[in-house]
């Protein structure tokens, strides 16, 4: 029987973010591209004899802000090996081991990233048989992105941003990352936005080839934006550093406060060094869509 598994659970953008409308159920229907990025949190699932669960932070890499990441039942991943045990009655005995480089409430989705690794990790360590569909309706009861890691790593996302169909997109593409020192609460800014009439998201969905990527990206925004930017106007300075580097555009990535260029050409090393300079704090990096079939990545 398997005793351990390895994840490495990937970042994510979003690549155009319309919001339609409030459901009934307090939430919102949205249309989004999900897009996975190499920027990994590393997770290492132990499978022991008893002992209950526990969560080991290893390592984390420079500005991801840990104070942010409970160790306790508030984490996520905890929530995620709860729930499996709900639903199939397993009593689970795990050492969770984490490496974090996903910087914490940034708009790059690493909690629901980790919880999706969990719920894999927990069908593997205890050889549990649900399909991939069934896994992403027990992720979804615990956030609208979780089942986003557990399928295609680029994805459109419809009504919660949980309802997935996978989309061909050209990927020959580089993105910096700038996540600022600053928090923006995602109810918060849904709680503010002045709802949109219709999806206005520009279509991803047969973007093979760069000119029909670059087209589209033209073309693309995030509902979400003029509402971060008035709660963190600092992230205009980051915008317009990042188009003074060549962006081909420049977004904020979910309900912020990450902003992302996208370059056509791998940026120099002094250009990240120079918006890594200054003193500001924020964390600065480059990364590029992942390739692989699936978003999460099983070692």
């Amino acid at each position: 029987m398997r005793t351990r598994c390895e994840i490495w659970a990937p970042a994510k953008l979003n690549l155009g973010l319309s919001v339609l409308g409030r459901r009934m159920d307090g939430y919102h229907d949205i249309l989004t591209r999900f897009v996975a990025v190499d920027l990994y949190d590393q997770l290492v699932f132990t499978r022991r004899i008893s002992g209950g669960v526990s969560l080991h932070l290893q390592d984390v890499s420079a500005g991801v802000r840990p104070e942010g990441f409970p160790l306790d039942e508030g984490n996520l991943i905890l929530k995620a090996v709860r729930l499996v045990e709900r639903e199939t009655g397993i009593r689970a005995s795990l050492s969770v081991s984490i490496r974090k480089a996903i910087p914490i409430a940034a708009g790059l989705g690493g909690g629901s990233a980790d919880a999706a690794a969990a719920l894999l990790a927990m069908t593997r360590l205890y050889d549990i048989r649900v399909s991939r569909q069934e896994l992403g309706a027990w992720g979804s009861q615990l956030g609208a992105d979780i089942p986003f890691f557990l399928g295609e790593s680029a994805a459109l996302g419809r009504g919660r941003g949980d309802e997935l169909s996978p989309i061909a997109l050209f990927r020959q593409w580089w993105v910096i990352l700038v996540t600022p020192p600053v928090f923006v609460s995602a109810k918060d800014v849904y709680g503010d936005l002045r709802l949109t009439l219709g999806a206005k998201a520009a279509n991803f969905d047969d973007c093979r080839d760069r000119e029909g990527f670059l087209a589209a990206l033209r073309r693309s925004h995030n509902d979400l934006e003029a509402v971060v930017l008035r709660r963190a106007p600092e992230i205009l300075l980051w915008q317009g550093r990042l188009r003074e580097q060549g962006a081909a555009g420049v977004f904020v990535s979910g309900s912020g406060p990450t902003v992302f260029g996208v370059y056509m050409n791998q940026p120099p090393e002094e250009t990240v060094q120079s918006l890594r300079g200054g003193g500001t704090g924020a964390r600065v990096v480059v990364a590029r869509p992942v390739t692989t079939p699936l978003a999460l990545v099983v070692q």
